[in-house]
C-alpha cells in the first residue's frame, strides 16, 4: 500500500509538473527534487539504514541509537547546508528564489530530514498501514491545494516541500512512545554509524551529486526543453527504481539484518530469492519498453512521446541496475564498506566520463551512459557479492 502511494502520487505530481509548466518545468522539478536529495540522501542511508540494522542488535540500547541517529541528521543537514552555500548553490540562477523564499525552505528541509528518522521506526516496529495512511493525507493535502490555488512554479516547489515537513509532525504521534532517546554516541555505536556513514557520503557523491552535476550539464549542453525530455525518461525510471528499493529495503533488508545478527546468511538464501526476483524484473520490464509511448503521454503529455527513443535504451539500462540491487542491498546489510565505496565510485566515474567527453552525440549519450555505468556495476557488485557470499558459507 505504502509502495503504491508513493508510486501513484510521484507520477501524479511529475503529470501536474507537464501540464502546468511544461518540460522546463520538469527540467527545473527534476533539479529541486535532486536539490533535497543532497540533503536527505546521505542522512536516510547513514541515519535510517543504521539505525534499521542497529535495532536488531543486542548489544545496541535502542535510546542510544534513535539518539545517535538524530545527532547525525543534525551533523549531516548542516556540513550538507555548509558545503552548498560555499558553492554557492542557494544562489542557483537555475531557481531564482528571493531571500524569503529560502527561509522557508532551510528549516523546511530540516525537519523534512527528521521525518526521514521517524519513518525509519514506523519501518522497525511494522507499523506500515499507520504510515501509509498518514502519507495518503498527506498528498491528498498536497493536491487539494493544487486543484483550489493557482501557483507559480516557485510556489509549487515550497508547497512540495513545505506539505511534506509538516506532516513529518503529524508522523511522530503515533510512534511517539517508540521515540525514547538519549544523545550519546558510544564507541560502538560511532563505529557503526560510522560505516554507514562512509557508505552514505559515498552514494552522496557518486548519485546525488552526480545527477545534479549532469543535469545541469545537460541543460547548458542541450537546453531546457530536451533536458526536460531526458528528464521525464529518467524520472519514471526513478520512479519504478525507487519503488524496487523501498520495497527491497522494508523486506529484503531487515531479512537479511536479521540473518547477519543470527550467523545464518549464505548464498543459498540469496539463490531462493534472486531468481523468482530476476523473472519478474524482466517481465516487468519487457511490458514498460512495449507501452512506452503510452506511459510517457499518461503520465505526462502528448509532446513528451517525442522522448521514445531514450526511454527504450533508458529500460535496456534499468535492466542491469534492477539485476544489481539486490547485491547492493546485500553490502550494505553487510557493512561491507570497502567494496561498496569500490562499485559506487567506479559506476559514477564510468558514468561522468562517458557523458563529458561524448557530448557532442547529442542528448543520447545520457541514456549511452546510463547502460554501460549499470551493466558495469551489475558485473562488479555481483562478482563481489558472490564471492563474499561464498566466503560465509
Amino acid at each position: 500500500m505504502l509502495l503504491l502511494i508513493r508510486t501513484v502520487v510521484g507520477f501524479g505530481a511529475q503529470k501536474a509538473v507537464a501540464v502546468l509548466y511544461g518540460p522546463a518545468g520538469t527540467t527545473l522539478f527534476s533539479h529541486f527534487q535532486n536539490f533535497l536529495a543532497l540533503f536527505t540522501q546521505p542522512i536516510q542511508d547513514a541515519a535510517g539504514n543504521g539505525l534499521i540494522n542497529a535495532f536488531p542488535k543486542q548489544n545496541f540500547q535502542k535510546k542510544h541509537i534513535i539518539g545517535s541517529a538524530i545527532i547525525i541528521l543534525v551533523l549531516l543537514t548542516f556540513v550538507t547546508g555548509i558545503f552548498l552555500l560555499i558553492r554557492h548553490q542557494f544562489r542557483q540562477s537555475l531557481f531564482l528564489f528571493s531571500l524569503q523564499e529560502w527561509l522557508i525552505i532551510i528549516p523546511s528541509i530540516l525537519l523534512f530530514c527528521f521525518g526521514l528518522i521517524v519513518s525509519a521506526v514506523y519501518v522497525i516496529q511494522q507499523k506500515l498501514s499507520v504510515y501509509a495512511s498518514i502519507i495518503l493525507v498527506q498528498w491528498l493535502t498536497f493536491f487539494g491545494v493544487l486543484v483550489f490555488f493557482e501557483l507559480n512554479l516557485h510556489q509549487f516547489l515550497i508547497l512540495w516541500l513545505l506539505i511534506q515537513s509538516l506532516f513529518s509532525l503529524v508522523l511522530i504521534y503515533p510512534i511517539y512512545p517508540y521515540l525514547k532517546f538519549n544523545f550519546r554516541i558510544d564507541k560502538k555505536l560511532k563505529q557503526h554509524f560510522g560505516q554507514f556513514l562512509i557508505m552514505a557520503v559515498t552514494v552522496w557523491l557518486s548519485s546525488k551529486w552526480v545527477d545534479y552535476f549532469i543535469r545541469e550539464f545537460a541543460i547548458h549542453e542541450f537546453g531546457t526543453i530536451q533536458t526536460g525530455l531526458w528528464q521525464s525518461v529518467v524520472r519514471i525510471s526513478e520512479a519504478y527504481r525507487g519503488l524496487l528499493i523501498s520495497f527491497l529495503f522494508l523486506s529484503f533488508y531487515p531479512m537479511i539484518s536479521k540473518l547477519i545478527a543470527r550467523r545464518n546468511l549464505d548464498l543459498s538464501i540469496l539463490k531462493r530469492y534472486y531468481l523468482p526476483y530476476f523473472l519478474l524484473s524482466l517481465i516487468f520490464l519487457f511490458l514498460v519498453f512495449q507501452f512506452d509511448e503510452l506511459i510517457l503521454e499518461v503520465f505526462y503529455e502528448a509532446q513528451y512521446a517525442q522522448a521514445v527513443h531514450l526511454f527504450q535504451f533508458q529500460i535496456f539500462g534499468d535492466l542491469f541496475a534492477f539485476l544489481s540491487f539486490p547485491f547492493s542491498v546485500y553490502l550494505i546489510a553487510t557493512v561491507r564498506v570497502k567494496s561498496y565505496v569500490f562499485t559506487e565510485i567506479l559506476s559514477a566515474l564510468i558514468f561522468v566520463a562517458i557523458i563529458v567527453l561524448n557530448s557532442s552525440i547529442g542528448i543520447d549519450i545520457l541514456v549511452y551512459a546510463h547502460i554501460l555505468r549499470f551493466s558495469c556495476f551489475f558485473v562488479v557488485v555481483a562478482i563481489v557479492g558472490i564471492k563474499s557470499l561464498r566466503n560465509e558459507g
